[in-house]
């Protein structure tokens, strides 16, 4: 076997192995739209090689497997250099692929390393693989988030737990109603066991320019929790005309365990099937104990994003190596 670094000669072999993946997911998760994607994943496949870190595994002539990254992004969960390998942006073949997806890790990190010098490395990969989340979980990465989807078609009308709440759509300026509980979120969000910040200047900056319609349920006329929706998701298949992704939800402590949140998501359901919508996706952070047991009750994971931080002391330790060694001998 012989990797050697992506380039764009090499997309349609990638691509046949990333719409293998894809196909082979959708017998296992029955709630995934069986769509063409081939488009979807070309674009994004060719976008990758193009930046230049990227790398494929070649056996006896033919693709094995490839794995390429975006990046370098500054900032990237924390304050160093990262890099990203979405959905479709890695594929492994054959019965050892555990194996294959070490060896083209262990390649693309020293690509990275060495030339861009990131330290944070994630990717994401269908959540129906056993072969490959024991490979990266003994290669160091751990699982902070995940991506389910829901068959909306399978959703049943149902009455509601709570009759002394309502339940609504904001629009326009009615929708800084929510901004007290986005601060709940963000708050939660940075607490343990989580602990990821947010950049509360962007996150205010942002939100008049958002295009997420906005779900409340509202306690007389409190608004004690919100689900919001929009068209993008985190990954290809969420961008599907016939999917809408939930992109932000929280209800007041005080009404936790009330069965609000079913109560809401109940709502949102029942206007998106109404309005033709087939499936509605979510991403939340598996480190979320309270959204992982929520979401779970409801939707079905078919991703996990993989996450692996270098200790960056490693940057210029060769040389620093040969030095102190030739030094001290």
């Amino acid at each position: 076997m012989k990797i050697i670094r992506a380039e764009e000669v090499h997309v349609e072999e990638a691509l046949r192995l990333a719409i293998g993946e894809y196909e082979n997911q959708c017998r296992q998760i029955k709630q995934l739209p069986v769509i063409d994607v081939t488009e979807q994943l070309r674009g994004l496949i060719a976008g990758l090689f193009r930046k230049n870190y990227g790398v494929v595994a070649m056996c006896e002539g033919e693709m094995a497997g490839y794995l390429a990254f975006t990046g370098p992004i500054d900032g990237y969960f924390g304050t160093c250099r990262g890099a990203y390998s979405p959905l479709g942006g890695n594929a492994f073949s054959g019965h050892d692929r555990g194996r294959l997806c070490s060896m083209l890790m262990e390649a693309a990190m020293e690509l990275l390393l060495k030339e861009a010098e990131v330290t944070s490395v994630a990717l994401s990969r269908y959540a129906d693989d056993p072969f490959v989340d024991r490979s990266l979980v003994l290669n160091g990465f751990g699982i902070r988030c995940s991506d389910a989807v829901m068959d909306l078609e399978e959703f049943e009308i149902r009455d509601i737990f709570q009759n002394d709440f309502t339940f609504t759509e904001l629009f326009g300026e009615d929708k800084r109603r929510i901004l007290d509980l986005r601060y709940g979120l963000v708050k939660h969000m940075s607490d343990s066991p989580i602990f990821f910040p947010t950049d509360i200047r962007k996150y205010q900056m942002h939100f008049p320019e958002e295009q997420s319609r906005i779900f409340a349920a509202l306690k007389e006329e409190a608004v004690i929790g919100y689900m919001s929706i929009q068209d993008e998701g985190e990954t290809f298949i969420s961008e599907t005309e016939s999917m809408k992704n939930i992109c932000g939800a929280f209800v007041k402590k005080e009404y936790r365990g009330t069965h609000v949140a079913d109560d809401l998501l109940s709502y949102v359901c029942n206007v998106c099937k109404k309005e033709g919508i087939r499936y509605l996706g979510v991403d939340c952070e598996t480190l979320n104990p309270n959204a992982l047991r929520f979401w779970g009750k409801h939707f079905k994971n078919y991703t996990y994003s993989y996450h692996r931080r270098i200790d960056e002391r490693v940057i210029g330790y060769e040389s620093y190596l040969r030095k102190e060694w030739i030094s001290n001998l």
